[in-house]
This record gives C-alpha cells, structure tokens and sequence, in this order.
C-alpha cells in the first residue's frame, strides 16, 4: 500500500477495501495530480457558499484574498460579482486546475484579474493588505489548534482596518464526542487526467476522535474495461463552530446565524488590534 497524503489510518468501508485489495491498491493524495483532477470535476459547480459571502461583503467592490481557493469553486464567482481576488493554495495541482478553469469560454474574460500565489495558509506573507479574506469549504478543518492559532495570525498581519476574515465550517447537529462513528457514500463519474473514472466519495466521521475522513475510490474506465483503481485520501480535524474562538491572536466576534445548508459561518473583524 502507498500513502503520499497522511499517515492517520483509514476508517470505515476504505479502511476495508485497501485490506481487501492490499498492495495493489494504491493510496493518494486527494489534492495530488489525479486526486486534484477527480475532486475538480466533483465539486466545480458547487456555490453553497457564495451567496452568504457576498451578502456579509456587500455590494462594492472588494479587495480579496482566499485561502485555499483550491479549483477555483468560490474564487471565480467572486470575480464574477466585481470583486478583485487574490486565490493562494498550497498545492500546484489545485492551482493548475484553477488556471485551465481560465481558459474555459465561461470564464475567459477573467484570466488577466485574478492573482494566484502558492503558500500554506498558516503562513503567508503577500505584503498587502485586504478588505477580506474568506476560507470555505470547512477548509478549518485540516488545522489544529497550533495551525489555526498561526492561520489567524496570518490572516490578522494582511487584513486592512475593518477587514473581515469569512469562515465556513460543516457542523453535523446533535452529534457530540459520544456519538457512533458514521459514514456516507455518494457514486458519480467524473473526468480524470486521462480518462473518465467511476467513483465513490466516503465521507467517514469518527466522533470520538474528532477526525473526519474523505476518500475517493476510484476506477479508471478505458475502452469499456477498469484500467487502473486507487483511493484518494484526506483527514481532517472536527471542530465547532465556537472552537476558533479559544485560538491564540485576535479574538474574533460572535458567529453569525448558521446556513441555511447547514454551514457555520464565522465573521472575524479587524479591530486594528496589534498582533
């Protein structure tokens, strides 16, 4: 078995699978070349998201900054409603995405008005300041207490004076530490690098542990046969919508009202407080 992502173990039906199969059963890197291209195809139209953003930063143009802006999901509709976005990721693959994603007919005419810039959103450095800055997708998640600590330093050293720091997390209701772990399967096809592939996305939450675990299974389909079958992988940790709030720096304001589509949504202001 091959890991390049992570060394937390596999839970539920994937944990499974990889025993069944064993070494000839690759395991990826969900945001790593293949990974980055399946999880591109799965999530593009996905704009959750969006509306609220755009409803909490107003009608004006904004000077934006996104954290982990990934294939492009959030960052293309920002620059279609006027805003002046700068996208930063941490994976060349996921930026690659987003820079083909530019060259599509829907989305031309915005290839020469966004900046993109890989780093890790803990630490960064553009040497600007921004009107806000947005991380979606419960993208929090990925980060400990140590990594969300510095995350908000970060983002406190590049927001301007009345900036806000936009945040999103997925927060499963009536589900606390003693709950059973539980899991969800959703089966789609999806375009590869190469060649169309018949997926499963396990979305494995574990309580207890307070990890959350998402896997593709995926089959390569090539002249009516499976050509190639690997697992795409990435952990994350489960935490609550009022948990940013205990991590070191500038203490944010109160969460606004939860999302209709079950997202917490955080709102962080910038006070001019020294970091």
């Amino acid at each position: 078995m091959t890991i390049t992502e992570t060394t937390r173990p596999l839970r539920g039906t994937v944990a499974r699978l990889v025993e069944l199969f064993g070494e000839t059963l690759p395991v990826l890197d969900l945001f790593g070349t293949e990974g980055a291209a399946l999880y591109d195809n799965m999530s593009r139209n996905d704009r959750s998201e969006v509306a609220e953003f755009l409803r909490v930063g107003g009608p004006a143009p904004k000077q934006v900054l996104e954290l982990a802006c990934g294939n492009g999901r959030t960052t293309l509709p920002l620059l279609e409603a006027g805003w002046e976005v700068v996208g930063l990721d941490s994976s060349p693959d996921m930026l690659g995405r987003l820079a083909a994603r530019l060259e599509e007919s829907e989305w031309q005419q915005y290839a020469g008005k966004l900046e993109t810039a890989e780093g890790n959103m803990t630490s960064f450095s553009l040497d600007r300041k921004f009107d806000l800055v947005v991380l979606g997708t419960s993208t929090v998640w990925m980060l400990d207490a140590e990594g969300r600590a510095s995350l908000f330093k970060s983002v406190h050293e590049h927001l301007a004076d009345g900036g806000k720091f936009l945040l999103t997390l997925l927060h499963f209701n009536l589900i606390d530490e003693t709950s059973p772990a539980f899991e969800r399967a959703t089966n789609c096809i999806a375009q590869g690098t190469t060649a169309p592939s018949l997926c499963t996305l396990y979305d494995c939450v574990g309580p207890a542990e307070r990890l959350r675990t998402m896997s593709i299974f995926a089959h390569q389909i090539e002249d009516g046969r499976v050509t190639n079958s690997a697992v795409h992988t990435t952990s994350t940790n489960l935490i609550t919508p009022t948990e940013p709030r205990s991590a070191r720096g500038p203490q944010p304001a109160a969460p606004a009202d939860a999302l209709c589509c079950g997202l917490a949504f955080g709102i962080l202001r910038h006070r001019g407080v020294k970091g």
